[in-house]
């Protein structure tokens, strides 16, 4: 229960004094409208008889003091207007708490996303993408209905206590009657929310998984189905779902066995009550009708606040999950120390550079200049150590021993925000969203005009194609750019490094899934590029070494400089 009133009113953006005020409010006119119905059973079975209640008395009494007779009219209009007023108080917190379900939802995934975009790369590569895709998507979503659920347990604890109270100003011994049951209901049933709770657990739990697995197998769909491995593959993943599937059945009998235990419990406990206050304590036929009210509503009362305790207990571990996750990607938030901005009119050089993973040195003793203006090539074998340079110059790691220096300043005193705003990257994995070239290209910055776009394709030598298109800019590139060859989408990419006009341009092995014409086509591109940027390129072929102007060999961590390269002639 703990958990659930955090939920309600812990969460970020929401008003539950709001929601309180509103309910409390209606609870009050709910209550006026309750004790009135005592009156009118009265007059209907011809007056006050032997016994009645202080409630009956005090409710004529207060009548007319404010000058309104009791009679069944003027009972049956403030009852309306009460119950009325009680409707349109419980429906504008409830709508109020369903509006923010959806800022609820929004906020969790604004700060998911906003915080791996701010976490340290170290952090950030060591995720599985499955279980970050499953927070976003699924968790945040499940969260925002744990946040509804939870304001309706709150709404429903309001209502038991109006009738809780409307029962003691009847007669203790109801309200006592009533506790009691619901009580025995709450005792019998939780049982069954502690069920649902560790169900959901799973289920948060083994959905993450799941989403894991399908989001790898979608990556790698292609090579299942040509080497004929989805059997195995599918046999593995009937076992992950195997674990969900139990879950799930958990949850389903648990719901089901909360909905008719309290139905059950509650005929048995209302025949028992009804006998005993008819023939037992004799209460008179108005107040027994009324009390046979207040008491069913209490005990079914008691019944939704657990039904609704049960379904938000399913729910809450996805709120829990996500918050687990935002506060382990805010513990691993990137730290910019760095105040000093960036120019770059000079060169970049890494001096007496060591770095390594926990797996061991990956770089050792780098001595490397990046002259402004030139085009220098790190060429080597796959696994060599060549993304790992590039990942030390635009500071997503920090090197063990020696440092980087930005015309002379060390990368640690810099603005790394400066710095990479200052970047154009074309990474060797390229994937494209999909969506249109523009939005590929601009990647949703609304600063940058149609222009722009049209002059940064003409730079990466796209334009001639793009403009072949029927919907030119607002073509859609497919699934991961799969509509375009790959030379094209990879010339989309580079348009995306260079549309922000910036002064250091890196190439990933940008050409290492081209055949040899279009790769010489890029080269002459970059070649192009050369006179405006000043360009990194890392690759293991050799045909970029006829276009460097300073040539590194990488080779296990060791960094060699190439004082003449020679020119070199691919066959095609």
């Amino acid at each position: 229960m703990k958990s659930i009133f955090h939920i309600f009113f812990k969460v970020e953006n929401t008003r539950p004094s709001l929601v309180l005020i509103c309910l409390v409010f209606a609870g009050l006119a709910e209550a006026i409208g309750m004790s009135s119905l005592m009156p009118i059973m009265t007059e209907l079975s011809g007056g006050p008889q032997e016994g009645s209640s202080d409630l009956n008395r005090m409710i004529v009494s207060v009548l007319g003091e404010v000058g309104i007779a009791p009679t069944i009219t003027n009972l049956l209009i403030l009852i309306v207007t009460v119950l009325a007023i009680r409707t349109i108080l419980s429906f504008t917190a409830l709508t109020y708490v369903g509006y923010s379900v959806a800022k609820v939802t929004t906020n969790l995934q604004r700060k998911l996303i906003e915080g791996l975009l701010s976490a340290r790369w170290g952090y950030f590569a060591s995720q599985k993408v499955g279980r970050v895709a499953n927070s976003i998507s699924n968790d945040t979503n499940r969260a925002g209905k744990a946040y509804l659920t939870s304001a309706r347990v709150v709404a429903y604890l309001l209502q038991g206590l109006v009738y809780v109270t409307i029962a003691i100003l009847i007669s203790w011994k109801l309200a006592l009657a009533g506790i009691t049951v619901g009580a025995t209901m709450a005792g019998a049933l939780s049982v069954l929310t502690r069920i649902s709770r560790r169900a959901g657990y799973r289920q948060t739990d083994r959905t993450s998984e799941l989403v894991t697995y399908v989001t790898d197998a979608l990556n790698n769909i292609k090579p299942l189905k040509t080497m004929e491995r989805k059997t195995a593959f599918t046999a593995m993943f009937a076992k992950k779902l195997m674990s969900l599937k139990r879950a799930l059945q958990r949850q389903v009998v648990a719901k089901q066995a909360m909905t008719y235990g309290e139905e059950l419990i509650l005929f048995v406990s209302l025949g028992i009550g009804l006998y005993f206050t008819a023939i037992v304590l004799k209460i008179p036929l108005p107040e027994l009708l009324v009390m046979a009210v207040v008491f069913y509503n209490v005990v079914n009362v008691v019944g939704k606040i657990q039904l609704y305790l049960q379904h938000a207990s399913e729910l809450e571990s996805a709120y829990w999950r996500v918050y687990e996750l935002t506060d382990e990607i805010m513990l691993n938030e990137e730290i910019n120390p760095g105040k000093k901005e960036p120019a770059l009119t000079a060169a970049c050089r890494f001096d007496n550079v060591s770095f390594g993973y926990d797996n061991g040195a990956v770089i050792s003793n780098a001595m490397i200049d990046i002259p402004v203006g030139e085009i220098t090539v790190l060429r080597g074998p796959s696994g060599a150590g060549k993304t790992t340079l590039i990942d030390l110059l635009t500071g997503l790691y920090q090197p063990d021993e020696g440092q980087i220096l930005i015309d002379g300043v060390p990368l640690v005193e810099t603005d790394l925000h400066l710095w990479r705003r200052m970047i154009g990257y074309v990474p060797q994995e390229l994937s494209l969203f999909h969506d249109t070239i523009r939005l590929n290209v601009t990647l949703g910055d609304e600063e940058l005009s149609d222009g722009d776009v049209l002059s940064a394709l003409e730079q990466a030598g796209a334009l001639q194609f793009i403009e072949a298109l029927p919907e030119g800019l607002d073509t859609v590139v497919g699934e991961r750019g799969t509509r375009f060859s790959g030379g094209e989408r990879q010339r989309i990419a580079l348009a995306r490094a260079l549309v922000t006009k910036p002064k250091l341009l890196i190439l990933d092995e940008v050409t290492s899934a081209l055949d040899p014409g279009t790769e010489r086509a890029i080269c002459d591109n970059v070649c192009a590029l050369a006179e405006r940027f000043t360009i990194v390129s890392i690759t293991h072929r050799p045909i970029w070494s006829n276009i460097a102007d300073n040539l590194y060999v990488v080779e296990k961590g060791t960094i060699t400089r190439a004082e003449h390269p020679a020119p070199v002639t691919e066959t095609v």
